[in-house]
């Protein structure tokens, strides 16, 4: 009877491990699953929110800023401030959800190729400088360290041809 009384209270505690160890792989899931869910609706209000400041025709805006930059119309370099500023925001956010080890990526990384072709140019150049004149204006102005960063990404861009300048620059051949 005491070898079987043992064996109940060996198998009673093997049991136990065994549903604490369930429980820990459960938690893990649960807390892969939240960051996968906070990752999908950050991406569709990212979305949402760049469709909204950027209107419907932000394609004509961004042809413009690759080949004629100089004939920005006023709405449209405000249509560029917004989606700059978006850009920048999403960053901000990276930053913080990479500081709570809730994105595991590394946050300068992120958009990077969307960085050098909205700012590798004459009007992202501008927009640049007067983000840095606004340093400490406010709590919403970026960051010398965000704004460093990305000025320094900028030199790191490649100036190969835009995608409609090597289309264009292979019809006339």
């Amino acid at each position: 009877m005491d070898n079987l009384r043992k064996w109940v209270e060996l198998i009673g505690v093997i049991s136990l491990l065994i549903g604490i160890g369930l429980v820990f792989s459960q938690m893990r899931q649960n807390e892969e699953m939240l960051r996968f869910q906070i990752a999908t609706d950050l991406r569709v209000n990212r979305d949402n929110d760049r469709f909204a400041m950027r209107g419907e025709n932000y394609s004509n805006t961004l042809a413009k800023l690759q080949t004629e930059p100089q004939n920005l119309t006023d709405a449209e370099l405000l249509a560029f401030d917004a989606h700059a500023w978006s850009l920048v925001l999403e960053l901000i956010m990276r930053k913080q959800l990479a500081e709570a080890s809730i994105f595991t990526g590394d946050w300068r990384m992120w958009l990077e190729e969307e960085r050098c072709v909205l700012l590798n140019n004459s009007v992202g150049q501008v927009w640049l400088k007067t983000q840095r004149s606004k340093l400490g204006e406010n709590e919403y102005a970026m960051d010398e360290e965000m704004l460093d960063g990305l000025e320094q990404q900028l030199g790191e861009c490649s100036r190969l041809p835009s995608f409609l300048e090597s289309v264009r620059d292979g019809q006339d051949e």
